[in-house]
């Protein structure tokens, strides 16, 4: 039989578990959450896409295991006594923890999976907020506030770090204060503020504002 005419071989149908994670885990860490797609993987992996479903049968199936290895990974923070500077440190350590995976961000935006292994860092904000006095539900819409600030943190640190890039490539990004005064003489209050609003930007610590949205929610409780 003549090499044209010859059967291709098959991918391979088999491999292991661990190594479709660590493989996915290295692929989304450098290309993202919408980078990384079943068909893909294998590809990396030079089997069938078979090969993947057999241990995953969705891509949210997958990304679960991914994100409990990578959160195994993580070691827990000291957390303070204090249960106000606990739900403090709690925020702060994810906004600070996820800045260094932005993939994850994408991950548990889309709301498709949550790893198991992060799960103590719900249970603590929640048990800690019950301990200052707040009943269950009130405790979770304190998490959902906390998050979305979390998101928007993160969504401002990627702003800052591609604004310090292009002006390192000489492509320095303009600021809205960079309009010219006639352009805003219809908001005098903004007009009066722009000059101090660099100092205002740079006076600026995550901390400090996670701890007054916290104190923020607090004040319901004490009521």
């Amino acid at each position: 039989m003549s090499a044209s005419t010859s059967p291709r071989r098959g991918r391979p149908v088999r491999v292991s578990r661990d190594v479709v994670v660590d493989t996915a885990l290295r692929l989304v860490s450098a290309r993202g959450h919408d980078g990384v797609s079943m068909r893909g993987l294998a590809d990396e992996l030079g089997v069938s896409t078979a090969a993947v479903y057999h241990h995953f049968p969705t891509k949210a199936a997958l990304f679960i295991a991914v994100l409990s290895a990578r959160a195994e990974e993580l070691e827990r923070p000291e957390l303070p006594e204090d249960p106000r500077d606990r739900l403090v440190a709690i925020v702060a350590y994810l906004i600070d923890t996820l800045y260094r995976m932005p993939w994850v961000t994408d991950i548990l935006v889309a709301g498709e999976s949550f790893g198991r292994a992060a799960m103590w860092i719900l249970e603590e904000f929640v048990s800690t907020a019950v301990a200052l006095g707040a009943d269950d539900e009130y405790a979770g819409y304190m998490y959902s506030v906390s998050w979305r600030f979390v998101l928007g943190e993160l969504a401002m640190r990627r702003a800052d770090d591609e604004r310090t890039a292009a002006a390192a490539q000489g492509r320095p990004r303009p600021r809205w204060t960079d309009e010219a005064p006639e352009q805003l003489a219809e908001f005098p209050v903004v007009l009066r503020m722009i000059p101090r609003w660099g100092t205002i930007r740079a006076d600026y610590r995550t901390e400090t504002a996670v701890g007054h949205l916290i104190d923020g929610l607090l004040t319901d409780i004490a009521r």
